[in-house]
């Protein structure tokens, strides 16, 4: 049995992209991470999910989006999932979605969006 904590809408004005103008100047990042962990019909009494709390959910990705500038928003995803992993032990899988909805592209584009869905095998320790 898995549970899922999502938590969506997180704003960050942050300098990633693959122009030089939209690493200097910034622009509107919105990002949605959910957490798959196992549950037992023993976690009813919260042992689980209470180790995930938003407000840590929020700071970690919020460390990532304000840390490195990254070109990719594949690769800043992937960042994000690994942080993900590394601070929530009962996560067994995480899913990041970054989304912009303002960029240069000479057309009627309503958003770009990148996601990963990584589990910890993805992520070897020695790595």
């Amino acid at each position: 049995m898995l549970g899922k904590y999502t938590i969506r809408g997180m704003h960050f004005h942050a300098f990633h992209g693959s122009l030089e103008v939209e690493r200097e100047l910034g622009l509107v990042f919105i990002v949605d991470v959910t957490l798959f962990f196992p549950l037992s019909p023993e976690d009813a009494s919260q042992s689980a999910v209470s180790k995930i709390k938003g407000a840590d959910v929020y700071e970690t990705a919020k460390g990532v989006m304000m840390g490195t500038k990254f070109k990719s928003r594949v690769s800043l995803a992937l960042r994000i999932a690994r942080e993900m992993l590394a601070r929530f032990e009962k996560a067994s899988e995480v899913h990041v979605k970054i989304t912009r909805k303002h960029f240069f592209i000479p057309g009627d584009v309503e958003a770009i969006e990148a996601e990963v869905q990584c589990t910890r095998e993805d992520f070897p320790v020695d790595a």
